[in-house]
């Protein structure tokens, strides 16, 4: 008789669970080494931190290290929303043991946004923070933005049913057969584009710790900051200029910027998303620049088109990087940036929102609907770069709309019921689910510190929501996942 699977292979969540522990116990040797480079009287608490994850990942992981079985769709899904929660509890008790957090809340949310690339931020004065603990709120960003899931596939731990988990996008693209080489060329392809980012912020002269900070929070287009007033603490338009092109090229499919490239750029154009996101962002920028021209004309030129340019790619990509306050702009821009901000950049890339492709197959089958009425013998396909899309994939881009927009409308009402004012409810929402530092109203600079601490965990949930697209979470909820 042929031996039933179980629901859920416990032993390979548990050593799953324990391997990606032990990886960011790894990861906080960084600030270790900040902190004793800097002569920090944290040292202690990043050992006992690193000890403490060490400890517990060795603890689920080495009892199944040799028998663990093999990877199935419902293991892939908890594990991926399971994992973004546990690294932040680790996080935030280092946050807490470095004195860097009032209390585990607070920890907590700066942890998630981290690692969301939220970047959202309860912290009320970073430049007085560590040098270590600013590292390592950035590098959480790093980290989060290519995808936790993504660097252990790196690493020969997992498989397809993970990758598809934590992958964005209608469309699960792979840049090679095996799943382990498309994680690979990944992540070559970001820490190339990483340290692009630092050439050119070190010419612009930012200093060598900073530029690793912001080079981290800008192309994960995470938006941290070690400066209170995020880079526009830097007047220096040439700085500013780099991160909106490295801003633009994260929010670019992966799998597409690898052809920006002599000889290859032409199979980029070809691309409908990039051709939809170049536009989009064109025109959203110049909008916003005609209009600040019009109704700030104290301001030279330069400086207008800079900041206008900037704020519509840092709302656009999620990044929430700020040169300048878009709430001292017309209130007819603050609705067009909030629906840019929904929308979101492209999939496959490491910005947050609905994302251009699905805005696009939306238009495109309503446009067909049309013709369908016309010719109703007629079968007339739905295509995205020439290939048809199945209707179960235009049915999940559908419902995935629909549900984003009914948590977005949900939070905020819901927020508004527990004392936060309209304008900051539908400011804290969109920020959550869309993954965008930048807030609304009361948040217009991205701290929210201020927040009651129930709203807090809302905030958070709204979170990784988000940075999973919806269904990878809400999965989890739903009684099918837990039956036969």
């Amino acid at each position: 008789m042929e031996r039933r699977r179980p629901l859920l292979n416990i032993k390979l969540l548990s050593y799953a669970f324990g391997t990606l522990l032990l990886l960011e116990s790894a990861c906080m040797l960084i600030p270790l080494s900040v902190a004793i480079g800097y002569k920090e009287p944290h040292i202690i608490d990043w050992i006992d931190s690193i000890v403490v994850t060490t400890g517990v990942g060795l603890l689920f992981a080495l009892p199944f290290r040799k028998h663990h079985g093999e990877w199935g769709k419902r293991e892939g899904y908890l594990i991926v929303a399971s994992i973004w929660v546990w690294f932040s509890v680790f996080s935030a008790i280092a946050f807490l043991l470095c004195g860097a957090a009032d209390n585990f809340t607070d920890a907590f949310f700066e942890s998630m946004s981290g690692f969301t690339t939220t970047g959202a931020s309860v912290m009320r004065d970073v430049e007085s923070l560590p040098h270590s603990v600013n590292i390592w709120r950035c590098f959480t960003q790093w980290l989060g933005g290519m995808g936790i899931i993504v660097l252990s596939l790196v690493l020969g731990f997992g498989g397809m049913f993970i990758y598809v988990a934590e992958a964005t996008g209608p469309v699960k693209t792979k840049m090679s057969p095996r799943v382990r080489q498309t994680a690979i060329m990944l992540w070559g392809h970001y820490i190339v584009v990483s340290a692009v980012t630092f050439m050119f912020f070190f010419v612009g002269g930012m200093d060598t710790f900073d530029n690793f900070c912001h080079v981290f929070t800008t192309v994960s287009t995470g938006g941290f900051s070690t400066k209170n007033n995020s880079l526009a603490f830097w007047d220096s338009p040439f700085i500013h200029w780099a991160a909106l092109g490295c801003m633009f090229m994260s929010s670019i499919n992966f799998a597409v910027s690898l052809f920006f490239k002599p000889g290859k750029f032409h199979q980029a154009l070809q691309d409908e998303e990039f051709r939809c996101m170049t536009f989009v962002f064109i025109g959203l920028a110049a909008i916003c620049s005609v209009t600040n021209l019009i109704t700030h004309p104290s301001a030279t030129v330069e400086e207008t088109i800079r900041k206008s340019t900037f704020m519509s790619m840092s709302c656009i990509t999620g990044t929430g990087h700020s040169i300048d306050n878009f709430m001292n702009w017309t209130p007819a821009l603050w609705i067009i940036l909030l629906v840019a901000m929904c929308i979101g950049g492209s999939s496959g890339s490491t910005t947050g929102g609905i994302k251009i492709v699905r805005i696009m197959l939306v238009i495109k089958n309503s446009y067909l609907e049309f013709k369908r009425l016309l010719h109703p013998r007629a079968i007339i396909p739905l295509k995205l770069n020439g290939k048809v899309i199945s209707s179960d994939t235009t049915n999940g881009v559908v419902a995935f709309i629909i549900i984003f927009v009914g948590i977005a409308i949900f939070a905020s009402i819901l927020l508004m019921f527990l004392g936060v004012h309209p304008a900051d409810a539908v400011g804290v929402s969109i920020s959550g689910i869309a993954n965008i530092g930048l807030g609304f109203g009361s948040y217009d600079t991205g701290n929210f510190y201020d927040l009651p601490i129930v709203v807090k965990w809302i905030f958070s949930f709204l979170m990784i929501l988000g940075r999973l697209e919806l269904f990878t979470v809400l999965f989890l909820f739903t009684p099918a996942f837990w039956k036969r």
